[in-house]
């Protein structure tokens, strides 16, 4: 009997056929792997963002505020202070930019009145009075509930110089009605000594009832208040 000296699949004498076969596979794979994979060059433009039109990349335009229209859209926002306003604005007394060179009435914290021309204020609200007088006023002892009685007896002193008052101690700074200076309404102008002696009189009163009051808050265990002594 006859054998076939070469076995199916056609691979060297003495090889198995599954053998043959797995070799062959592993040498194509090893081919496969050596093969360098096809290089995919980058555009030479990138993409514009998907779905936004290049929105976020793009440079913002210029704005250009157009001039109202009837009917259009909303006018451009006015700057809230304007850019020439004079560094006196924006200090905290500015309210008394506009009563430089005119007449003024200044009442302090004690009760005393000033009446004089405002030449000149600093940051603090300090005032430079000239050509100043000092109101003395005083309740009228005459006085009842008919509107015909004036209510105030007063009399102005003039004051020599220059007057400086401290701008913490001002209560009240106005202006004077030039018109009606002359004629002032509820009062009565008096000489000055009059109106000395009743303010004198008037102000010791005060200080007895005010005694009166501090001894009767300290006897039910209350402090007095500002001004009053016991």
């Amino acid at each position: 009997m006859a054998y076939n000296s070469h076995p199916r699949g056609g691979g060297p004498a003495g090889a198995p056929a599954g053998a043959m076969s797995f070799q062959a596979m592993l040498q194509r794979s090893m081919q496969e792997q050596a093969q360098p994979e096809p290089v995919v060059e980058a555009p030479s433009n990138p993409p514009q963002s998907i779905g936004y039109g290049g929105v976020y990349s793009a440079t913002p335009p210029p704005q250009q505020f157009a001039p109202p229209v009837l009917g259009g859209a909303r006018e451009a926002p006015q700057p809230i202070l304007p850019v020439d306003l004079p560094p006196q604005a924006f200090l905290t007394s500015s309210m008394l930019l506009d009563m430089v060179d005119k007449k003024v009435d200044v009442l302090l914290r004690d009760e005393k009145e000033y009446i004089g021309i405002l030449r000149s204020y600093d940051q603090f609200a300090n005032l430079v009075l000239t050509e100043c007088s000092e109101r003395i006023a005083a309740r009228n002892p005459e006085a009842s509930d008919d509107p015909t009685i004036p209510k105030w007896l007063i009399a102005d002193v003039k004051l020599p110089g220059l007057m400086t008052v401290r701008g913490e101690n001002v209560t009240i700074c106005a202006t004077v009605d030039l018109d009606r200076e002359d004629e002032p309404k509820g009062v009565k102008i008096s000489s000055e000594k009059e109106v000395r002696e009743l303010a004198a009189q008037q102000r010791a009163e005060k200080k007895q009832v005010d005694l009166r009051k501090a001894k009767a808050l300290k006897e039910a265990g209350i402090e007095p208040g500002f001004g009053m002594q016991g």
